[in-house]
């Protein structure tokens, strides 16, 4: 190992060097921190608006708000968990988001990207990764930071992330409800004409003298039998007609009385998943709480003229004192070299 001698004795070789070559490395140095802050200047200042929300639950509307199961039902007044916060996240980073504002604010113009350009995409995807970003916190909270050239529009674009990402959610939501809607309307439209097909049957069939088959006969019969054992010829031929009606026309009314008392029964049940099905069509909940809207920040964020100075002035140094060391460590060689030729 080195001891603290021979350090000290290469620290001072150093700094003489550093000395040695101080003309050089000032003018390299100087041109770099010139360069530098030149560059600063030219940059364009960008400014940060910063929104922060939560994610909601996932629910179904109608199930959460519309069903009578109070022991079951969630509250969705609860914060989303991290499963929440990941979709939250999906809708956020999707391109739909990113081409709602850039038609919204028109940021292929002011980002200055060709639109007819055969890879505009693919740059415009670029430059939206460098300006906006969407990270997810500690806190199960997802913070969005956009950055623009103009501080009240990077503000407005962050709110309106948020609101795109609602749209968006109930977009992907409302094809599922619609179809389930349709599927269930059908059946529901179905279930009703049938109930008035079977009632309608029913009262035709009450018409011709059958009221409560089941009953009627029950009774006729009994009556018959007591006509029978009197001899009551009279009573006999008027309960035969009864009889008579009640055998032509009593089967097809069991029939449609079994019917309709099936589509009776499901009629309620078909009814709810139609409401159901229904309210989760038209009406959505929010798919965030706002904790923090970005607000107009006048003082630019981006860029750090005291980094674009210094960071570069310094890798200028480094870099021409190591060229200076390695082009000095060559003449060493080739003396050496040219020393052991000699002897």
């Amino acid at each position: 190992m080195m001891n603290q001698e021979q350090l000290g004795n290469d620290s001072i070789k150093l700094l003489s060097k550093i000395y040695k070559w101080r003309k050089p490395l000032i003018i390299v140095t100087s041109i770099a921190a010139v360069l530098s802050i030149v560059a600063s200047f030219i940059i364009s200042p960008q400014y940060l608006g910063t929104a922060i929300i939560f994610p909601a639950r996932t629910f179904s509307v109608s199930k959460l708000l519309i069903e009578q199961n109070p022991g079951s039902q969630e509250d969705y007044m609860e914060y989303g968990d991290e499963d929440d916060c990941e979709k939250l996240l999906q809708i956020l980073n999707s391109a739909e988001i990113r081409n709602m504002a850039a038609n919204e604010y028109n940021l292929w113009e002011h980002w200055k990207i060709n639109k007819n350009d055969v890879y505009a995409n693919h740059y415009f995807k670029l430059k939206w990764d460098e300006m906006v970003s969407f990270k997810r916190t500690d806190y199960v909270s997802i913070r969005i930071n956009v950055y623009d050239y103009q501080s009240d529009r990077a503000a407005k674009i962050a709110n309106s992330i948020v609101a795109y990402a609602d749209s968006v959610k109930n977009r992907m939501t409302k094809e599922v409800a619609k179809e389930a809607l349709s599927i269930v309307e059908e059946e529901y439209a179905s279930t009703l004409n049938n109930i008035k097909f079977l009632e309608d049957s029913l009262q035709a069939i009450r018409k011709l003298g059958v009221m409560d088959y089941k009953s009627e006969m029950e009774a006729y019969s009994k009556a018959m039998a007591k006509a029978v054992a009197k001899g009551d010829e009279g009573a006999k031929a008027k309960l035969q007609v009864k009889l008579d009606i009640l055998e032509k026309y009593g089967m097809a009314y069991q029939d449609l009385f079994e019917k309709l008392k099936k589509y009776r029964f499901k009629y309620p049940v078909i009814k709810g998943k139609y409401d159901e099905a229904r309210v989760n069509y038209e009406r959505h909940l929010p798919s965030k709480f706002f904790v923090e809207k970005a607000v107009r920040n006048e003082k630019k964020a981006k860029p750090v003229r005291a980094l674009i100075v210094l960071v570069p002035t310094i890798s200028a140094f480094l870099l021409a004192l190591l060229y200076l060391m390695f082009a000095d460590r060559i003449i060493e060689i080739k003396k050496k070299i040219i020393e052991q030729s000699k002897s």
